[in-house]
C-alpha cells in the first residue's frame, strides 16, 4: 500500500482509498471481506449480535443471524448529536460507539501491519458538519498513533481530485449530493510548485442536510399517503425499518426504471412511476433547496471573481446524483458541454488522497464563530460575531478586541463561551426528521424551531470555559481585567493572544484553543 491514504465515511457506503506517488494516481481500494463482489464501496452498516459479535458491511449478509439488530445512518446521527440507541439484549448501543466499532473494525483490516500501514491519512467531512463531528472523528481515529491525520471537506475532496486532470485556470463546480447532505463547492485550479503541478482555490461553497435518507423517508410518507393508512398502524410500526429499507430499494430502482411495483408487505400494492418521484421532489422542495445552495456557492465565488460563463465544468458526485431527474436538473441548468460525467461514488476518497500526495487546497472558514454574551438591555443571551464566516487563514488577527470584565468583586476565573454558528441562507424547505425508538420503529416528526436553532448553533468550549485567572481579591465588578484578540493559524486553529491588563503583560500569546471549519 501507499504511504497515503484517505477513509471517506459515508451515511451509506464508506471508501478508503491510497495516493499511488510512481503512477500519481489515486486508487480505491476493494476490500472483499467487507465490500459487495465487483465493488470498492463498504456499506455503512453494522450489525449486532446477541452475544456481544458484530459485523460491518458485507459480512452482514454473509454472517449475521436473522436476530441480529442493524444500525445505518451512523454519520447522520453523530452529526445532529441525536440520543438515538439500539438495544441489544442487555446493552444499548448509539451512533457514536457504532460508528466507531464500524471504523475501529475496518481500519484495523486495512492498516494492521506495519508494511501497510500509511504515515498520512485524510478524513473527508461534510462541508456544514459541526466541530463536535471532526473533533469526534479525529478523536476516534488517533489509535493510529504514528499516522498524521488531516480533515478535508468531502466536496473540496472532489473537487482536488477532478482538478488533477485539468488545466491551470480551469474553474470546476462539483455538486455533492450524498447520502445524508447535499454540497456544492467551487474552485479554481493554478499552477504552484507541489508534486501535483496543481492547487485548487475555494472560491465558494455551500451545504445542507438533505441526502438519499430524506428522500426515503419523503418516499416512505407518500406511500403512506397514497395507501391511505397511518404511521401508526400495527403493520406499519412493526415492520417501518424494513418499510424504510424498501423504500430505498424503490428509490434505486426508479433510477434504472421508468416506474416499479411498490409492493407493500404482499398485501396491498401500486405502481409509482418517475414522474410520481419528480412530484414528491417538487412537493418537497427538493429542486428549490438546490437551487439555492447552487446559487449560495456561485455567488460566493462570483465575490471571488469568477464569471458564471467561464466556469469550466461541473461535476456531480455522490449516489443521490445519480439519480436521472438530478442528472436531468443539472442539464437544464447547466450547458451540457460542461456538465462531466466522472467516477461519482468514490470521486470524495479519491481526492483526499490526491491532496495526501502533495496538492494543496487553498479554503476559508466556512462557518461564523461567536462570543456569547447577556444582553443589558433585555437579559437575554446575545453573540457577538469574532469570526465571520469567509474569513481566510492563517490571520494573526481577525474579528474584535474583547475587554472580559469582573462580574463580581474578587472574580478569580475568566473566560468566554464560544459558539459555531450556521448562518447559511439555505435551509431545506421540509423541515421532517426521521427518528428511530429503542425497538428500531420509525418515526416520522417536525423539527420544531428551537431544535432548528439548536442544529444551527454549537457551544463549542462547553467544558473548558474558563482559561484566564487573576489574582485573588484584586479584581473589581464592572472593571476591564484582560483584553482578548483572535486569530486562526496554518491548521485552523482558533488562536487567542489575552493581555492581563492589571499587570500590563501577555498571558496568552497566539495561544490555540479551537478548530474551526
Amino acid at each position: 500500500m501507499a504511504n497515503k491514504a484517505s477513509v471517506d465515511f459515508g451515511n451509506c457506503t464508506t471508501v478508503i482509498a491510497v495516493w499511488d506517488e510512481q503512477r500519481q494516481k489515486a486508487d480505491a481500494l476493494t476490500i472483499s471481506e467487507f465490500s459487495p463482489p465487483g465493488t470498492f464501496l463498504i456499506p455503512s452498516l453494522i450489525a449486532y449480535e446477541n452475544d456481544g459479535r458484530f459485523f460491518i458491511g458485507s459480512q452482514i449478509e454473509k454472517k449475521a443471524s436473522p436476530e441480529s439488530r442493524e444500525f445505518r445512518w451512523m454519520k447522520r446521527y453523530i452529526g445532529l448529536r441525536s440520543p438515538y440507541s439500539l438495544r441489544v439484549g442487555e446493552r444499548r448501543i448509539d451512533a457514536r460507539q457504532a460508528a466507531e466499532d464500524f471504523l475501529h473494525t475496518l481500519t484495523a483490516a486495512v492498516f494492521s501491519e506495519s508494511s501497510e500501514r500509511p504515515d498520512e491519512l485524510i478524513l473527508s467531512i461534510p462541508v456544514e458538519s459541526f466541530e463536535h463531528y471532526s473533533d469526534w472523528l479525529l478523536d476516534d481515529m488517533k489509535r493510529f498513533e504514528d499516522i498524521h491525520l488531516r480533515l478535508i471537506d468531502e466536496a473540496s475532496a472532489a473537487a482536488a481530485g477532478y482538478g488533477l486532470s485539468l488545466h491551470p485556470g480551469d474553474t470546476l463546480l462539483v455538486i455533492d449530493f450524498g447520502g445524508s447532505t447535499l454540497q456544492a463547492v467551487c474552485v479554481t485550479v493554478s499552477e504552484e510548485g507541489t508534486k501535483q503541478g496543481r492547487c485548487c482555490s475555494v472560491l465558494g461553497k455551500a451545504g445542507c442536510t438533505l441526502g438519499g435518507m430524506t428522500i426515503d423517508r419523503w418516499i416512505y410518507e407518500a406511500a403512506l399517503k397514497r395507501l391511505e393508512i397511518c404511521e401508526n398502524d400495527p403493520q406499519v410500526h412493526h415492520n417501518s425499518a424494513e418499510l424504510l429499507r424498501y423504500c430505498e430499494t424503490v428509490k434505486k430502482e426508479l433510477s434504472e426504471n421508468e416506474s416499479v411495483v411498490f409492493d407493500f408487505f404482499r398485501t396491498r400494492s401500486f405502481l409509482m412511476t418517475r414522474s410520481d418521484l419528480d412530484r414528491i421532489f417538487h412537493e418537497n422542495g427538493l429542486y428549490e433547496t438546490l437551487n439555492m445552495i447552487l446559487e449560495e456557492t456561485l455567488r460566493s465565488a462570483e465575490d471571488h471573481g469568477l464569471r458564471r460563463e467561464d466556469l469550466t465544468a461541473v461535476v456531480p458526485v455522490g449516489g443521490s446524483s445519480l439519480n436521472p431527474l438530478i442528472r436531468e436538473y443539472l442539464t437544464q441548468r447547466f450547458s451540457p458541454e460542461k456538465l462531466v460525467a466522472g467516477e461519482p461514488l468514490g470521486a470524495v476518497a479519491r481526492g483526499a488522497a490526491v491532496i495526501a500526495g502533495g496538492m494543496h487546497i487553498y479554503d476559508f472558514i466556512q462557518h461564523s464563530y461567536a462570543i456569547r454574551y447577556v444582553d443589558s438591555s433585555s437579559g437575554e443571551y446575545a453573540f457577538r460575531t469574532i469570526i465571520p464566516k469567509g474569513t481566510e487563514y492563517p490571520s494573526k488577527q481577525t474579528g474584535p478586541v474583547m475587554k472580559l470584565k469582573a462580574s463580581f468583586n474578587g472574580q478569580e476565573h475568566f473566560g468566554i463561551a464560544i459558539y459555531e454558528l450556521q448562518e447559511t441562507s439555505v435551509r431545506p424547505v421540509t423541515q421532517n426528521e426521521i427518528f428511530f425508538d429503542s425497538d428500531g420503529a420509525v418515526h416520522i416528526m417536525p423539527l420544531t424551531e428551537s431544535e432548528y436553532q439548536n442544529e444551527q448553533r454549537f457551544w463549542m468550549n462547553e467544558r473548558n470555559p474558563l482559561f484566564l485567572n487573576t489574582e485573588p481579591g484584586t479584581a473589581i465588578k464592572g472593571s476591564p481585567c484582560f483584553e482578548v484578540t483572535f486569530g486562526i493559524d496554518r491548521n485552523k486553529m482558533l488562536t487567542i493572544t489575552a493581555l492581563d491588563l492589571k499587570k500590563n503583560r501577555i498571558v496568552l500569546d497566539a495561544y490555540p484553543v479551537l478548530r474551526l471549519v
